[in-house]
């Protein structure tokens, strides 16, 4: 039973550790449109993501 805890408990940390990567990879990528977006004034090319980010509630 110590086995698989301790398994369960391996796989909690590396999900947490892939969303904190994830998660600053999009802050990122979500700040460099953001400035693009800002300096071309064009539509982003997530138009579809774009829409369910207004929308959702």
């Amino acid at each position: 039973m110590h086995d698989l805890s301790n398994i369960l408990v391996g796989l909690a940390g590396l999900a947490a550790i892939a969303i904190v990567l994830l998660a600053h990879d999009w802050r990122e990528e979500h700040r460099q449109r953001m400035l693009m977006r800002h300096a071309t004034h064009h539509h982003s090319h997530h138009q579809l993501r774009d829409w369910w980010m207004r929308h959702r509630h």
